[in-house]
C-alpha cells in the first residue's frame, strides 16, 4: 500500500495570528504552539489500487460539545417507548456553519443525533427526543452526534450508547454501559459521478481506541484493504462508475477481530451513478 503525506496550507494561522482583539489580550506560548501545529500537520493519505483515502482535517474540532440520555429513571414497557436526551453546544436541526465548502453529501434538515441499532437502519433526529419500539430481550441504542455534512463529532461526550432489557414481567434500562461499539456510518446509498459532490468515509468507536502499537481498523474498499491507526475521517478518492462495497474490522495487535456489540453496521454497499445529462 502506498502510503504519502501532503502538506496543506490552513488559513487557522491567519485566523489565530490576524484577528484584532483588547490590549493585554495576547496569546499564551501554549495557544501559539497549538495553532502551529494545526498549520503544520499534514494530513494522512493512503492509496491502493487506484482508490486513495485522503485525511478530512479543515473543520472546526466542537471539543465542548456533549449528548446524554436523561430518562434514566423513566420506566419503560413492551412496544413503543419515547426516548429524551440532551445536547450541550450543539443546535440539532441547524446547518453547520462551513458545511457548503467542503462539497459533501449534506443532511437537509441539519445537525441530528444519530440512532444505531444492531439491526437497525440509521435515524437521524433533530428533536428532543426519538421513539424505539422494544420487544422481548436485551434491546441497544447507539447514539452520536453529527454535523450537517454527516461528519460524526469524535470527542468522550458526543455520544451515549444505553440499552432496555424487556421480558413479560417488566423492563429495566442500563445507561453508560461499557461495550465495545464499532459502526461504519458513512458512505451511504447512492451518489453521482457527475456531480462534485465528496465521498465521506467516517466511521465510530464507543469504548475502544485505536493506535499505532495497538488495536487498528481494517478497511476493505472493494478487496483493496487500508490499515488505520487514527479515529479520523477521510475522503474516498479513485471510485469508479457502479457498485462498490465499504467493509470495516477492528483488530487487536496480533490481528484477531475485537467483538463489536454492532457486527451488522461495518459493512455498506454504495453505488456511483452517471448520470445522463442530455439524451440524443
Amino acid at each position: 500500500m502506498k502510503i504519502m503525506r501532503k502538506l496543506f496550507l490552513l488559513p487557522l494561522i491567519t485566523i489565530f495570528f490576524s484577528c484584532g482583539g483588547n490590549e493585554g489580550d495576547e496569546m499564551s506560548q501554549v495557544e501559539i504552539d497549538s495553532a502551529m501545529a494545526v498549520a503544520n500537520y499534514n494530513p494522512i493519505i493512503l492509496e491502493r489500487n487506484g482508490i486513495k483515502l485522503v485525511e478530512f482535517t479543515d473543520f472546526p474540532p466542537f471539543s465542548d460539545v456533549s449528548t446524554e440520555i436523561t430518562t434514566q429513571n423513566q420506566s419503560f414497557k413492551m412496544g413503543i417507548n419515547k426516548i429524551e436526551f440532551k445536547t450541550e453546544f450543539l443546535n440539532l436541526g441547524q446547518k453547520t456553519v462551513e458545511e457548503k465548502i467542503h462539497n459533501s453529501r449534506l443532511n437537509e434538515a441539519g445537525q441530528y443525533l444519530g440512532v444505531l441499532e444492531p439491526n437497525g437502519a440509521l435515524s437521524k433526529v433533530i428533536q428532543k427526543g426519538f421513539e424505539v419500539d422494544v420487544s422481548v430481550g436485551d434491546n441497544y441504542y447507539f447514539c452520536y452526534l453529527s454535523r450537517s455534512y454527516n461528519l460524526s463529532l469524535k470527542n468522550s461526550h458526543s455520544s451515549f450508547l444505553f440499552k432496555i432489557n424487556a421480558d413479560p414481567s417488566g423492563c429495566y434500562s442500563e445507561t453508560n454501559l461499557s461495550d465495545t461499539v464499532v459502526a461504519l456510518l458513512q458512505p451511504r446509498g447512492s451518489y453521482s459521478s457527475n456531480l462534485q459532490e465528496k465521498i465521506l468515509f467516517d466511521f465510530y468507536l464507543k469504548n475502544v481506541k485505536i493506535g499505532s502499537n495497538g488495536n487498528y481498523l481494517l478497511v476493505n474498499i472493494d478487496n483493496s484493504e487500508f490499515k488505520l491507526t487514527k479515529w479520523a475521517s477521510f475522503w474516498i478518492k479513485g471510485l469508479k462508475t457502479g457498485k462498490h462495497t465499504i467493509e470495516i474490522d477492528l483488530k487487536d495487535k496480533e490481528g484477531k477481530s475485537i467483538k463489536n456489540l454492532m457486527p451488522t453496521q461495518l459493512t455498506q454497499t454504495i453505488e456511483l451513478e452517471e448520470v445522463v445529462l442530455f439524451d440524443e
